[in-house]
């Protein structure tokens, strides 16, 4: 499944791409999202960091901003393209590579302050596997940063929702000069994978736990709609059970 998840990120870079253009464009959600990683990463500064299905870039270039060393890591070829040229636009040299996040075999044992991710779990075939990959390569104390949701789980059709979805959809296309859609196929094999089909977080904490985590701190609609009004009314209706999650390796 790996593959075929791939070549739909492939495809949707160039419309992710113009995701985070749109957000480099607003200092409050830069703002807010840097306080987010402060959370996690505290104060000290030139961490090593894994940013893990970087697409586009926007977490290593938020780290190189923050005086943090990131390196990017993405299953889709296109998304590392995306971010390449992301990253030299900034001016920033970030070490960026294709690669399975849950079989990073490049990556030493203890050799990375945190890894963060956002919006990654949930497309993952294996993320018990996964899980216990990022623990790996943690160094002991090192955290865990997940910004996640319980996406396509008992999908909301009431007519509220729809409405939603189509004041969400020309949204999009006003602000971000992009079309919002998946095709049928997409959704079908969208819908296969494992953490689309379990409640959120409830079922990341037990398998960060079976990884051998223990701290972990769970965090629930971690931007509320007041700070980012029109991205709530852009993304809203589909954050059900929107979490961040900082799990510490001891």
């Amino acid at each position: 499944m790996l593959r075929e998840i791939s070549k739909y990120w492939t495809s949707s870079s160039e419309s992710y791409d113009k995701v985070i253009q749109t957000q480099f464009r607003s200092k409050t959600t830069i703002n807010l999202w840097k306080q987010l990683l402060t959370k996690g990463l505290r104060v000290k500064s030139h961490q090593k960091v894994l940013d893990v299905g970087t697409g586009p870039g926007f977490f290593s270039i938020l780290l190189s901003q923050m005086g943090h060393l990131p390196t990017a890591v993405d299953a889709s070829q296109g998304m590392i393209d995306r971010a390449s040229q992301n990253f030299e636009h900034f001016g920033y040299k970030v070490p960026a590579y294709v690669g399975d996040a849950a079989d990073l075999h490049a990556e030493l044992d203890d050799s990375f302050d945190a890894v963060v991710c956002r919006d990654v779990v949930w497309t993952l075939p294996d993320p018990q596997k996964a899980y216990a990959e990022w623990y790996r390569i943690l160094k002991p104390g090192g955290a865990l940063i997940i910004f996640d949701g319980n996406y396509l789980y008992n999908e909301s059709r009431t007519v509220f929702r729809r409405l939603w979805y189509a004041l969400s959809w020309t949204l999009i296309l006003l602000t971000e000069k992009r079309i919002r859609q998946r095709s049928n196929q997409d959704k079908s094999m969208l819908s296969e994978l494992p953490f689309v089909n379990v409640l959120r977080p409830e079922a990341d904490e037990k398998a960060l736990i079976r990884a051998g985590f223990r701290s972990i701190d769970v965090q629930r609609n971690f931007i509320p709609a007041r700070a980012m009004p029109l991205n709530y009314l852009k993304y809203g209706y589909q954050n059900v059970n929107r979490f961040m999650i900082i799990a510490k390796k001891e």
